[in-house]
């Protein structure tokens, strides 16, 4: 059963909400996501799972499907068959080949948080990121997402999530970002994150 309680703070706060289902059968992933859509059809963005081969194992619909998690090039032909969206394209070399796969999908930039971390694209190399895949006719790069630390405080998951508010303001105003988990979502909505990720927080 949904966690109203959950789904009805994000939703009266007009933001989106990605459900992670990467903890849940075939099964219940689906009964799930039908629940959401009936209850709560304006805020549901898509079903999270950060596993190709879970992906194909529950046979999940393709255009509520939406990967994210560290990208094998190997496995983008699978990922772009199965997924509608990615939430962490990272290289140009990554969107490129996405691109060759000639199959329409969308993607997030996934932004370096973490210095220490060789993982995201940084603030520097937005612009260049942006206009190197301009031309492309598949990938459609649309809004930008933050790849969280696990094990932080409030203040610091605020600072993240507000350097993301800042990084899209300066370089793309029109954009949504996509960030938080259940453990931080109530502090992803007050700093005004418009796509909250809940997992084990979804049921009761």
């Amino acid at each position: 059963m949904l966690n109203s309680e959950v789904f009805e703070n994000i939703w009266n706060k007009n933001r989106k909400i990605l459900i992670v289902t990467k903890y849940w059968d075939s099964k219940t992933t689906l009964s799930i996501w039908d629940e959401a859509q009936k209850k709560y059809p304006d805020s549901i963005y898509g079903l999270w799972e950060n596993r190709i081969e879970t992906i194909r194992e529950k046979a999940l619909p393709r255009a509520n499907t939406h990967f994210i998690w560290n990208i094998q090039s190997q496995k983008i032909p699978e990922i772009v068959n199965n997924c509608s969206v990615i939430h962490s394209l990272s290289s140009l070399k990554h969107a490129k080949k996405i691109e060759n796969q000639a199959s329409p999908i969308e993607s997030f930039i996934q932004i370096k948080l973490d210095e220490n971390k060789d993982i995201g694209i940084s603030e520097d190399e937005i612009s260049d990121f942006l206009e190197a895949c301009r031309d492309f006719t598949y990938l459609k790069i649309i809004w930008i997402s933050g790849m969280w630390a696990w094990e932080v405080l409030e203040n610091e998951k605020r600072e993240e999530f507000r350097k993301l508010i800042h990084i899209r303001d300066t370089y793309i105003p029109h954009w949504l970002i996509s960030a938080g988990t259940s453990r931080d979502y109530e502090v992803a909505l007050e700093e005004w994150i418009d796509v909250v990720r809940i997992g084990n927080k979804a049921l009761i």
